[in-house]
């Protein structure tokens, strides 16, 4: 069964901006969480759907996590999405989806479908370990997103 965590910012920027803004692989390190440094990013010659993208980050300097992922849709300036193709869950579906929210305004959602690592032990463990994960890891980033989208 796959879990989803979801949530959703107000962000004082074009809906153009938000999408262009995720497709800049320099902001993918500027938005990381403090303990999480991407150590490499290998994008696609072109964003489009069935392109992979790569990073390589360190948790707490200690951890090295790889993830691979395939672009599922690519919908200028609305929605992004992208599937695990390899990394520590064995199923992960992370949909972006950008909203014009008045003039100037746009709305972030991070959909994440899901399932913890490690079966039923992980699934057990959600609730006190992946979530709170999750729920920490997208508040930072939409946190950062916003900073940096309406300081520019």
């Amino acid at each position: 069964m796959t879990l989803v965590y979801e949530t959703t910012t107000r962000i004082r920027a074009p809906v153009q901006a938000l999408f262009d803004f995720h497709q800049d692989p320099a902001n993918l390190h500027r938005i990381q969480p403090p303990g999480v440094r991407v150590v490499e990013v290998v994008l696609p010659a072109e964003w489009r759907v069935g392109a992979c993208v790569s990073v390589r980050v360190r948790i707490l300097g200690l951890v090295p996590q790889a993830w691979e992922v395939r672009l599922e849709e690519v919908c200028p300036p609305t929605r992004l999405v992208d599937v695990a193709v390899r990394g520590p869950y064995p199923v992960w579906r992370h949909v972006h989806a950008f909203r014009e929210d008045g003039p100037g305004h746009s709305t972030l959602t991070d959909r994440v479908e899901y399932q913890p690592p490690w079966g039923r032990f992980g699934r057990l463990l959600d609730r006190v370990f992946f979530r709170p994960q999750l729920a920490v890891m997208f508040a930072w980033r939409q946190w950062r997103t916003r900073r940096l989208l309406e300081q520019a």
